[in-house]
């Protein structure tokens, strides 16, 4: 595959760099122009400034010129959206032109593409999982109804989403909504772009007043290493690509799904991997998922909080609520197993906790004579 790629600086879009060469996918990033305290494209992707293309998502067609596009047009298999405005202490202009806008445009470009070469070229917009706002028990991968829950960033995603589906016509380009879970660092070395509120929660372990966490009793974090995530990304796209043609688009649960740990089990498999990395421990304490919503999104009505907080808050909701991610159609596209991460190892990336020690006998000196 060659992917015309958005976002490649961000949580999933440098780990789809990671993984992309051992797939044998080439990638054509877009990236805007230099922006003050970033580091420079080049310095950072060293090995794809050739490849790379200046536009901007929040602009009509990308701001892509027509040579630019005639040249995609002859070699790009599918545009791939990743790029998203994710600071749930943001602006809602800033939610709407980059989540909402660039999504359509990037349709728009996808049909581009596929006017001027006639070739089958796909769209990928990637969503989030928590789109879904308070729903519980089993969440389908399907259209979701307004919800009164969503923050201003999840229904920046969930009109993203709507607006895709409504503008989608016969002969389109076939279009993946990949809601997509929470990120960790890479599975292997633990490195991550952007500490999300999971990440924030951890940090702020010792400081949670009274010592206690309100949740659901079935509560689960569905969270995935970047790079698992990105992996599960790019086969999901193989698969729609080798499927054929689809009459509507295809929305996807990229995630743990059924194989995300309970909270509980992710914080007792963080305390026996390492018991003395904590202070003192949180108490769970079960709450309904109006409590869970209401407090993660109300807080601050009462006490002044930073954003870092604020968001931290929000992220209760993400491991408070008790429901599952389906992944069926998922499982459809991705010609292998799905996403299945280690407890122990989602325990380490969050709390930053030591890898594991493999054991090792003590030397028995009466034993030296035996060795060669």
């Amino acid at each position: 595959m060659r992917l015309l790629l958005t976002g490649i600086t961000g949580q999933l879009g440098t780990a789809v760099a990671g993984a992309a060469p051992e797939r044998g996918v080439e990638l054509v990033p877009l990236v805007r122009g230099s922006r003050p305290g970033r580091v420079p494209f080049e310095r950072a992707f060293p090995a794809l400034a050739g490849a790379a293309v200046r536009g901007d998502v929040r602009a009509p067609g990308w701001g892509l010129p027509d040579p630019v596009l005639d040249e995609l047009s002859r070699s790009v298999d599918a545009v791939v959206d990743l790029a998203g405005e994710t600071n749930w202490a943001g602006s809602g202009r800033d939610l709407y032109t980059t989540n909402v806008l660039g999504a359509r445009h990037g349709l728009d470009v996808a049909r581009e593409l596929r006017r001027r070469s006639g070739r089958h070229v796909a769209y990928c917009y990637a969503s989030s999982i928590f789109v879904a706002g308070g729903a519980l028990g089993h969440v389908a991968e399907a259209p979701l109804p307004p919800d009164r829950h969503r923050t201003a960033y999840e229904h920046s995603k969930w009109v993203a989403e709507r607006e895709l589906v409504a503008q989608h016509r016969p002969g389109d380009p076939d279009v993946l909504i990949s809601r997509v879970g929470a990120l960790l660092g890479d599975a292997r070395t633990g490195e991550t772009r952007h500490r999300n509120s999971l990440y924030l929660l951890a940090e702020r372990w010792d400081d949670l007043p009274g010592r206690v966490l309100p949740v659901m009793r079935g509560a689960r974090v569905d969270v995935l290493p970047r790079d698992v995530a990105a992996a599960a990304l790019l086969d999901s796209l193989a698969g729609l690509l080798r499927a054929g043609p689809r009459p509507q688009p295809v929305i996807t649960h990229l995630c743990a799904g059924e194989r995300a740990p309970t909270l509980r089990a992710l914080l007792e498999a963080a305390r026996a991997a390492a018991p003395l990395s904590f202070g003192s421990w949180v108490r769970l304490v079960p709450a309904g998922a109006e409590q869970v919503l209401w407090l993660s999104a109300n807080a601050e009505r009462f006490l002044p909080l930073p954003p870092a907080w604020r968001n931290s808050l929000i992220g209760l909701r993400y491991i408070g609520l008790d429901r599952v991610m389906d992944r069926g159609r998922l499982a459809d596209l991705v010609d292998g197993p799905l996403p299945a991460p280690d407890t122990e190892l989602l325990a380490r990336l969050l709390f930053a906790l030591p890898a594991a020690r493999r054991p090792v006998a003590p030397a028995d000196a009466g034993l030296s004579r035996f060795q060669p």
